[in-house]
C-alpha cells in the first residue's frame, strides 16, 4: 500500500510558510488502569503554546521494539489541508496515499459499503447520517420535528418553508413588506442566496429551494452585520458527547446593513451575507495581516467579538451558555438517525468523530439564531489569523479524539487491528474472567474487559 511522506507543500503552515519536519510519536498515558495510551498531539512551535495538563503522563516512544510497529501509524486525507496534514505529521504519522490501512481518515462521508469494510479502532471524521443537519432542508425537517414536541426549547431557527412542497403554505403565511431569504437546499459559500419581499420573486413552481423568514434586526458592529462560526466536536452520539471550542471566527459583511425592502438594498448581497467566499470579492473587504491583531478587518477571532461585546456591557457568558445549548440541541435533532446507522453499519468497527461548524447570528435583543450547520467546514487558511485558529483547532480536535496507536494492516487471516501498546492478556477471555475476583485482576485482565 502507498504510504508516502507526510510532508505536503505548505504555503500557509508555519510563520514563514516553511515545511515542518515529521516529528516523533509521543503518547499520553491514561489516568485509568487498563486503558491504553493515546497519540499525543502537540502544537506547532510557531503557535507558541504548550500543553500543561497531563504533561507528566506524556512519554516518547523510543523503544527499539516499538519502532517497527509505529511505522504503521498512518493517516489518509483526500485533500492537502495544511492544518490537518501538518498536525498528523508533528505527531509522527505518515500519510497513506492509497489503501485502507489508515489509523485516521479525513474525507467526505463514507457509504454504507465503505463503512462496513472498516476495522475496529480506525478513526473516521464523519458519523453516518450527520448530513441530516448539514443540508439546509434536512436540518429544518429534523428541527421542526423536535420543535413540534418541544416548542419553547427549539425556537432558535427562523421559520422555514421547503419548496415546492410548502409553496402553498408560504403563500398563505406571506406578509407584504417583510423580508425573506431564499437558499438552495444543498449549497455553500453563499451561492444562490438572495432576498425577496414579494411573492412574484419566488423560485419557479417546481424548483427545490428553501425560504426562511429573514432575521431583519441583527446586532451590528460598526454598522455591519456579522455572524459567528462556532466549532463543535462530537466524539459520540450514544451517549451524546458534545464539545464547544472556545475559539472561532467572527465574519463580517462588507457593506453597511439596512432593512429596507428597496430593490437596490435587496440586491446588495455584501450587506446581507457574511460568507467569506462572497465578501472577499468586495472592494471593501479588509484582509487580516497580523494574527495578533484579531479585531480588525472583515474577519475577527471569536475572542475579539466577545471582547468587543463585553466592552459594550453585554453579558457574554449568558450568550455563550445559550450557544452551547443550541449545539447540544441541534445534535439531538439528528441523534436517532445517526445512532441507527451506527448500530447497523459501524458496530464493532470504525470509531467516528466529527467537527461541525455552526453559524450563529445574534439579533439586537441578543438572541442567538442558528443559520446553518456545516459538516465539512472550510479549514483553509486565508490569513495569519485563520492559520493560527485552525491549526490550534485541529491539534486540539485530534488530541481530544485520542486515537490509540494501532497497526491497522489486515492480517494474513483477514482484516484485523493490532494495538501497538496493548498490555498482555495472557490469552484469557471474558468468560474465563467471570470467576476472577476484582482484587486479582491486573492491567491485562481489565484490558480484556474493556475490549469486550
Amino acid at each position: 500500500e502507498g504510504a508516502g511522506s507526510s510532508a505536503v507543500p505548505s504555503t500557509t503552515g508555519g510563520a514563514a510558510g516553511e515545511k515542518e519536519p515529521r516529528g516523533s510519536t509521543r503518547v499520553l498515558q491514561s489516568l485509568f488502569v487498563g486503558r491504553p495510551a493515546t497519540i499525543y498531539f502537540g502544537y506547532a512551535p510557531w503557535l507558541e503554546r504548550e500543553r500543561t495538563l497531563g504533561a507528566e503522563r506524556v512519554r516518547e516512544l523510543a523503544d527499539a521494539k516499538q519502532l517497527p510497529a509505529l511505522s504503521a501509524l498512518l493517516f489518509r486525507s483526500d485533500r492537502n489541508i495544511n492544518c490537518i496534514c501538518q498536525t498528523f505529521k508533528r505527531a509522527g504519522m505518515r500519510r497513506l496515499l492509497r489503501g485502507q490501512s489508515f489509523n485516521i481518515l479525513w474525507s467526505s462521508h463514507l457509504t454504507e459499503k465503505q463503512l462496513k469494510r472498516l476495522q475496529p479502532n480506525q478513526y473516521i471524521n464523519h458519523f453516518p447520517g450527520s448530513y441530516g443537519i448539514g443540508r439546509k432542508d434536512y436540518l429544518w425537517r429534523n428541527f421542526s420535528r423536535m420543535q413540534r414536541d418541544h416548542p419553547t426549547e427549539f425556537d432558535f431557527c427562523a421559520k422555514t418553508y421547503l419548496l415546492p412542497a410548502d409553496r402553498e403554505l408560504f403563500e398563505r403565511d406571506f406578509k407584504e413588506g417583510k423580508l425573506y431569504i431564499v437558499k438552495p437546499p444543498a449549497s455553500a459559500e453563499g451561492r444562490g442566496i438572495r432576498m425577496l419581499s414579494k411573492l412574484d420573486q419566488l423560485p419557479p413552481p417546481k424548483k427545490e429551494a428553501i425560504v426562511q423568514r429573514y432575521v431583519a434586526n441583527p446586532l451590528l458592529i460598526n454598522g455591519l452585520k456579522f455572524d459567528m462560526r462556532i466549532y463543535v466536536a462530537v466524539t459520540s452520539f450514544d451517549p451524546l458527547r458534545v464539545y464547544v471550542y472556545e475559539e472561532g471566527l467572527g465574519r463580517f459583511a462588507t457593506a453597511p446593513y439596512s432593512a429596507s425592502v428597496s430593490k437596490s438594498n435587496l440586491q446588495n448581497r455584501y450587506a446581507h451575507l457574511t460568507n467569506y467566499a462572497l465578501n472577499k470579492r468586495s472592494d471593501a473587504f479588509v484582509r487580516n495581516r497580523d494574527a495578533d491583531t484579531d479585531d480588525e478587518g472583515s474577519k475577527w477571532s471569536l475572542t475579539a467579538v466577545w471582547r468587543h461585546l463585553a466592552a459594550q456591557g453585554i453579558d457574554v457568558d449568558s450568550i455563550k451558555k445559550q450557544i452551547s445549548e443550541i449545539a447540544v440541541k441541534v445534535m439531538i435533532c439528528v441523534e436517532p438517525s445517526v445512532v441507527g446507522k451506527l448500530n447497523a453499519w459501524c458496530h464493532n468497527k470504525a470509531t467516528p468523530f466529527e467537527l461541525f461548524g455552526l453559524d450563529i447570528l445574534l439579533d439586537e435583543k441578543l438572541k442567538p439564531w442558528l443559520i446553518e450547520v456545516n459538516v465539512s467546514c472550510s479549514l483553509s487558511s486565508s490569513s495569519p489569523l485563520d492559520r493560527r485558529i485552525k491549526h490550534a483547532l485541529m491539534t486540539d480536535l485530534f488530541h481530544l479524539v485520542g486515537p490509540v496507536p494501532m497497526s491497522c494492516k489486515p492480517t494474513s487471516g483477514g482484516a484485523g487491528s493490532t494495538r501497538v501498546l496493548a498490555p498482555a492478556s495472557k490469552g484469557r477471555n471474558i468468560f474465563e474472567l467471570r470467576a476472577t475476583p476484582l482484587e486479582g485482576m491486573g492491567e491485562g485482565e481489565w484490558e480484556v474487559v474493556m475490549a469486550a
